[in-house]
């Protein structure tokens, strides 16, 4: 289950991703700069005039020098950029409705796993009762065989059976408390699966509740048993891993679309505002804007759009695949559902049929036994006929149940109150 929601929590996240491109995209920059230059002076000397000999001659022109400003000097801006994808030949709306296909399978995922759970934990639920009736039933065995023993010890008081009788008599019950401590056992192992199925330690003390029905082959169903054509069309309207099958392809037709537009052209709108310092102590701004569009018309990619596209058409064939195996799946998953459940309910009305006859057939040997007409084989056989018919109703009867609650996930029902909901 956390699997399951974690997934769907992903698919989620992709639908954001995948919508993000066909939203506008805006940012903010803000810049700061201060540099500093040094002066540079650059000069040259003047040429003297020879004087009169003797005299000091005149100094000619003067040099020339130029320098420049030297100082810090601040520079500051703050602008604004919106950008919006216009058209791209539907690339993006494809991904978005990829995406939003797939969100909705990991959905369809989670109920189906809500469904498997479910089915899981009553799978659990009725092999645990059915391990506690089993030890039971077998304690009740070896008490019944333990009469035997009496009845038999009692024959032997009187005189009307051999003492070798007894020791005849006493295996079946040595058989039955061996299928006693592997009853415990076996109860034991079901309760351990049934608490792990819960999610809890397998060490856990939790022990499930019987609620089975004091007429055990009443069905737990409230609906009648459909036929194969509407129970299957029940199962595809309610099922959600078909649903789930049907996003996939939908999603990976979507991603096909998408991939064989790579090299369409997109058109592009954007827009900038900011202002600027204009000048050195950074104190004077000045606005600036611009707007504009911008067309990219792919050319060549390296072949990556024809690469994208042969794995979009893989991957929509394998979806395809993969819907036709869960197709199959649903309509044999149902027939064999309903040819068990069918099958379950007969199966447990011969076992009560059989069990009501071995009763008879045992008290009618005991009572022969008692007067001596009959002998100690036939009556241990009509005690093994009861042994053997009380285990197989008891069989029967959450054979029925298990085949109740596989009807019922096989129709996508089983999360509900009930088949009724």
């Amino acid at each position: 289950m956390a699997t399951a929601r974690a997934n769907l929590a992903l698919a989620q996240a992709n639908v954001g991703l995948a919508r993000a491109p066909a939203l506008p995209s805006l940012s903010g920059t803000a810049t700061t700069n201060r540099s500093n230059s040094q002066a540079s002076i650059n000069g040259n000397l003047g040429n003297g005039t020879n004087g009169a000999q003797g005299n000091v001659g005149n100094l000619g022109n003067g040099g020339s020098s130029t320098s420049s400003r030297s100082g810090a000097f601040t520079s500051n801006s703050l602008t604004a950029n919106l950008r919006q994808l216009i058209f791209d030949g539907g690339r993006v709306a494809n991904q978005i409705r990829a995406a939003s296909e797939n969100e909705v399978a990991s959905a369809d995922n989670l109920k189906r796993q809500l469904q498997t759970t479910a089915f899981n934990v009553a799978a659990a639920y009725y092999n645990a009762i059915q391990a506690q009736r089993a030890t039971t039933l077998a304690a009740a065995i070896v008490r019944q065989n333990q009469v035997q023993e009496s009845l038999v010890a009692a024959q032997i008081r009187a005189g009307t059976a051999a003492r070798s009788d007894l020791a005849t008599a006493q295996f079946p019950t040595a058989q039955a408390r061996v299928s006693l401590v592997k009853a415990q056992g076996t109860e034991l192992a079901a309760l351990a699966t049934f608490a792990n199925t819960l999610g809890l330690n397998a060490d856990t003390a939790v022990r499930p509740i019987d609620t089975t029905p004091s007429n055990p082959t009443a069905s737990l169903l409230q609906t009648p048993l459909l036929t194969y054509d509407t129970a299957l069309t029940r199962a595809i309207s309610l099922r959600p891993d078909y649903d789930a099958a049907d996003r996939v392809v939908r999603g990976a037709r979507d991603s096909l679309r998408a991939a064989r537009l790579g090299l369409f052209p997109s058109l592009t709108g954007n827009g900038s505002y900011g202002v600027n310092s204009t000048d050195a102590t950074g104190g004077t701004f000045r606005n600036s804007n611009s707007i504009g569009a911008a067309l990219s018309i792919p050319i060549f990619d390296q072949g990556l759009t024809a690469a994208q596209s042969a794995q979009a058409q893989a991957n929509l064939d394998i979806a395809n695949a993969s819907f036709q195996t869960t197709v199959l799946g649903i309509q044999l998953n149902v027939r064999q559902v309903l040819v068990n459940l069918v099958s379950a309910q007969a199966a447990l009305d011969q076992t009560q049929a059989e069990l009501n006859q071995a009763r008879t057939v045992l008290q009618a040997t005991q009572a022969q036994y008692r007067a001596g007409v009959t002998s100690l084989p036939l009556l241990l056989n009509a005690q093994v006929g009861l042994t053997t018919a009380q285990t197989d109703n008891l069989n029967a009867i959450y054979a029925l149940r298990q085949a109740e609650q596989s009807y019922l996930f096989a129709l996508g029902e089983n999360d509900l109150a009930n088949s009724g909901s």
